[in-house]
C-alpha cells in the first residue's frame, strides 16, 4: 500500500486518517441531476439523497471525528434547489462531526457557501498532510490529497470488451481521490511509469500492476 501511517484507503472511494480519525472524500457534485433537469434534460432524481446517505453510513461506520471534502461538493448554482439545501442541513444536523470544504472549481461558482461547511482553499492536516481540490496545485514534501481528476482505470478482458474502475491515483506524493458522486462520471487517465493505482474489489482495496491497465504511456 501506499507509504504513508495512519493512511487507510476505503472501498467506498474515501480516504480515512487513523490517527485523527479524519474521512476524505472528494467530488460529490451534489445537484449534478438537478442542473441536468434545469436544462431540459429528463434526468432521474435521489442522487442527493442517495450520496449524502452513503457518506453519513462511511462516516458513522468509521467512527470519523472529521470529515473533509476535497473540493466540488457542489456542481453547479442551477443545481442547488431547495430540496437539496433542505437535504445538506439535516445531513450536517445529523453527522454531528465538523465538516470542511476545501473549495473545488464548481464551488467557486456558487455565490455563497454556507458557515457550515468551513470553507477554505486548502487544508492541512498536521505537517503530514495537506487536502486541495486540484492536483496541479501540489508543492512542498508533505503528501497532497485531492480530486478534481476522477480518475478511472480501463482493465481490458479480452479483444473489444473491458472493465472500467473508478480509481486512486498516486502520483509525486499526490494521492488523487475518485469521485464520490454516484452521479459524477471518471476520466481515463494517460500514467506514467511511477504511477500506483488502486481500485475496490470485493470490498477491499487492492494495488493494480499497471501492465494489467489499458492507458497511454507519458513519457
Amino acid at each position: 500500500m501506499i507509504p504513508f501511517p495512519y493512511l487507510k484507503l476505503l472501498p467506498e472511494g474515501a480516504v480515512f486518517l487513523t490517527d485523527s480519525a479524519t474521512l476524505i472524500v472528494a467530488d460529490v457534485h451534489l445537484g449534478k441531476s438537478a442542473a441536468f433537469r434545469a436544462r431540459g434534460l429528463p434526468v432521474p432524481e435521489g442522487d442527493t439523497a442517495r450520496d449524502l446517505g452513503r457518506l453519513l453510513d462511511l462516516a458513522k461506520q468509521n467512527e470519523a471525528s472529521h470529515l473533509v471534502i476535497a473540493g466540488d461538493l457542489f456542481h453547479a448554482p442551477s443545481g442547488i434547489t431547495p430540496e437539496l439545501e433542505a437535504a445538506l442541513h439535516r445531513f450536517l444536523q445529523q453527522i454531528e462531526i465538523p465538516v470542511t470544504l476545501v473549495l473545488g472549481n464548481h464551488d467557486l461558482k456558487l455565490h455563497k457557501i454556507i458557515a457550515e461547511l468551513n470553507p477554505v482553499p486548502h487544508l492541512d492536516l498536521g505537517e503530514k498532510f495537506r487536502v486541495i481540490h486540484d492536483p496541479a496545485g501540489a508543492s512542498g514534501k508533505r503528501l497532497h490529497l485531492s480530486g478534481h481528476l476522477h480518475p478511472v482505470v480501463k482493465i481490458p478482458d479480452g479483444k473489444r470488451t473491458s472493465l472500467r474502475l473508478r480509481c486512486f491515483l498516486f502520483r509525486n506524493q499526490t494521492l488523487i481521490l475518485p469521485a464520490f458522486g454516484s452521479f459524477t462520471g471518471g476520466a481515463i487517465l494517460s500514467h506514467f511509469p511511477d504511477d500506483r493505482v488502486f481500485v475496490s474489489l470485493r470490498d477491499q482495496v487492492v494495488e493494480l500492476p499497471l501492465e494489467l491497465i489499458s492507458l497511454r504511456k507519458c513519457h
